[in-house]
């Protein structure tokens, strides 16, 4: 069930006050998914490594291109690993952050 909404967000240079050039990421894309638990396998392979995922998200695979940042419950999230599941769907699994993936 689609009961949850998440934005996904990219990077884009802008200006600030003073005329420099800055990344800022911009959430323009609102959508439709559902929150799953990371599994206990995927949590310890990926802390092996120095990361340590927070949440996964499905969604729809044609609403997602390729975004690398997830707004979810009003936290920013980085995109660490993506899984197609089916034909239609595909899980993100985040990390808390959009820094590294070790914030």
């Amino acid at each position: 069930m689609w009961d949850n909404i998440c934005f996904l967000g990219v990077e884009k240079e802008t200006e600030n006050d003073i005329g420099d050039s800055v990344i800022e990421i911009v959430y323009d894309k609102e959508i439709f998914c559902k929150e799953k638990s990371v599994k206990a396998s995927q949590f310890y392979q990926a802390q092996a490594l120095g990361l340590k995922p927070e949440i996964i998200l499905e969604i729809m695979i044609a609403d997602y291109n390729k975004e690398k940042y997830v707004k979810f419950e009003d936290e920013e999230f980085k995109v660490l690993r993506t899984y197609k599941t089916s034909s239609e769907k595909i899980e993100l699994t985040l990390v808390r952050g959009i820094n590294d993936g070790n914030s």
